[in-house]
C-alpha cells in the first residue's frame, strides 16, 4: 500500500542581523526585512521581520531576528536548492498613516544570495553583508554609501533512508501490507505537534 523512497530532511536558519547606511529622506517610518525562501515547484515562502522605527540620526538598525524552517523532500531537493536564491527586501512603512498596519510598504532596497554559495561554504553556513541594489525612486539621503544588510544563512541536510509513504489508508485495519498502527501514531503525533 505504501511506496518506499529515500527522503532528505532540510533545515534552514535565516538570521537578519542589521542594516547599515539607512538614512531616509522622508518622515518617520518603520523598517522591516521581507525575504523569500524557495519551497519547490516554483513556489516561494514570504517571511517578514518585526518592524522597527527609523530615526534620521540612526545609521545602523538592529533586528537580530532568526527564522527556522524544516522540510522534507526527495534527494534531488538539495540539487534544486543550489539553483535558487534567497531574495531580501528592505521595506519601509510610513508611521503617519492612521491605518499604518494595513498600509502598503515601500521597497527601499533589494539584494540576493544564492543557496549554492551557502551549501558550498564551510559548514554550509555564511554570515555576510548583502549590498542592497538601488531602487528607481531613491529614498536614502546619502548616495555614496551602499545600503547593506547583514544576514546569516545555514543549511543542514540529513538523509532519511527507506521512508514509507502511505498512499492509501487501509480500511480493514488488520492487513499485513500496510502498517495501520504506524499511520495512526503518525496522525496522533501530528495532531499533538499542532497543539
Amino acid at each position: 500500500m505504501g511506496i518506499v523512497e529515500n527522503l532528505c530532511s532540510l533545515k534552514f536558519l535565516v538570521k537578519i542581523v542589521e542594516a547599515r547606511n539607512v538614512e531616509l529622506k522622508a518622515s518617520l517610518s518603520t523598517l522591516f526585512v521581507r525575504f523569500y525562501l524557495y519551497a519547490g515547484n516554483n513556489r516561494k515562502i514570504e517571511l517578514n521581520t518585526k518592524e522597527i522605527c527609523s530615526r534620521s540620526n540612526q545609521d545602523v538598525m538592529f533586528w537580530n531576528q532568526s527564522f527556522g524552517l524544516e522540510c522534507q523532500g526527495k534527494e534531488t531537493a538539495v540539487d534544486e536548492l543550489k539553483q535558487e536564491n534567497v531574495v531580501f527586501e528592505l521595506r519601509r512603512r510610513k508611521t503617519s498613516s492612521f491605518l499604518r498596519k494595513w498600509s502598503r510598504s515601500e521597497l527601499v532596497g533589494r539584494g540576493k544570495i544564492s543557496w549554492k554559495s551557502v551549501i558550498e561554504s564551510d559548514g554550509m553556513e555564511i554570515e555576510r553583508f548583502v549590498v542592497m541594489g538601488e531602487m528607481k525612486d531613491r529614498i536614502l539621503e546619502d548616495f555614496n554609501k551602499p545600503l547593506l544588510l547583514k544576514i546569516a544563512l545555514k543549511v543542514q541536510a540529513s538523509k532519511m533512508v527507506n521512508t514509507k509513504i502511505v498512499k492509501d489508508v487501509c480500511v480493514c485495519r488488520d492487513c499485513r501490507e500496510c502498517n495501520c498502527l504506524d499511520y495512526e501514531a503518525f496522525v496522533v503525533a501530528c495532531a499533538l505537534d499542532g497543539i
